[in-house]
């Protein structure tokens, strides 16, 4: 039988056992998949053969229709399950002025361990990993962005929500001037920031999304945006104290203060749970 300290699977085979196991995210795996075989007619086809290669792996058994679960993948899945807190990480990778490749990573928190998933939908590859601590967790999270190397410089500016959006949806295609016009509209935005954050957005290489939700609790996910360029790294963080809630600040940071910030928003989630 194989031993799983990690465990890497296809999407397919991932939303076979989250849907198993009752998992939540299973409905968000399902939605990235888009995968024509797995609705309509086709669906009990496709699922019969899903089962059959993890039964020839060892990953399942399966007697009298009954399904067993390898112990050590049904740890890392019960981790998932009964997480207490869930942080995504959501990342665009520019390859080039056409390309790029994006990545899907949960850290399902819990009183017992850290489990991650990774999805990269490129390579039709999930993986699970397990974390003892969250500083580990975090630490491999942050390691996989790879920022560009970027000084050290206390720049920061507030924004608007609206004119963020417009920026993360621009593409290198767009031009400076389109980037700039959208900066000049928001008179928030200090004239002293604007070229900074012009050039980040021109050369922009890494653009990412980090949120933390806590489970069967109504309380709206805490996010920050942030994007990596060879002009320097921003973040930005929606400003809670506003009396306007469709503010941000910016602040240009380095790829240690982004990693920072990552568990300071994890830890001060966390802080409003009973226990982890």
């Amino acid at each position: 039988m194989p031993t799983y300290t990690s465990f890497t699977c296809s999407g397919r085979e991932a939303l076979f056992l989250f849907q198993f196991m009752n998992i939540p995210e299973a409905e968000v795996l399902f939605a990235h998949l888009n995968d024509a075989a797995l609705q309509g007619e086709q669906v009990k086809r496709t699922f019969e053969k899903i089962k059959t290669d993890l039964i020839k792996d060892g990953v399942i058994e399966s007697e009298d229709n009954v399904i067993t679960i390898h112990p050590q993948v049904h740890q890392l899945l019960q981790g998932c399950k009964l997480s207490s807190a869930v942080m995504k990480l959501h990342l665009h990778t520019s390859i080039s002025s056409e390309q790029s490749e994006s990545s899907l990573t949960y850290g399902f928190i819990s009183g017992t361990n850290m489990v991650e998933w990774v999805w990269n939908p490129e390579q039709d590859q999930v993986t699970l990993t397990s974390f003892e601590s969250l500083q580990d967790l975090l630490r491999i999270m942050g390691n996989r962005i790879e920022l560009s190397d970027s000084t050290e410089e206390s720049i920061h500016t507030p924004i608007q929500k609206h004119t963020l959006q417009q920026l993360l949806t621009l593409t290198k295609q767009s031009g400076m001037e389109r980037v700039t016009h959208a900066l000049r509209q928001d008179l928030h935005v200090y004239s002293t920031a604007i070229h900074e954050l012009n050039q980040a957005f021109v050369n922009i290489e890494k653009q990412g999304q980090f949120e933390v939700s806590t489970r069967r609790m109504q309380d709206k996910p805490q996010t920050i945006y942030f994007i990596g360029s060879r002009a320097g790294n921003w973040l930005f963080i929606e400003d809670m104290e506003s009396e306007r809630k469709d503010m941000f600040t910016a602040f240009k940071i380095t790829e240690e203060e982004l990693v920072q910030s990552l568990f300071l928003l994890t830890t001060r989630s966390l802080s409003i749970l009973p226990a982890v």
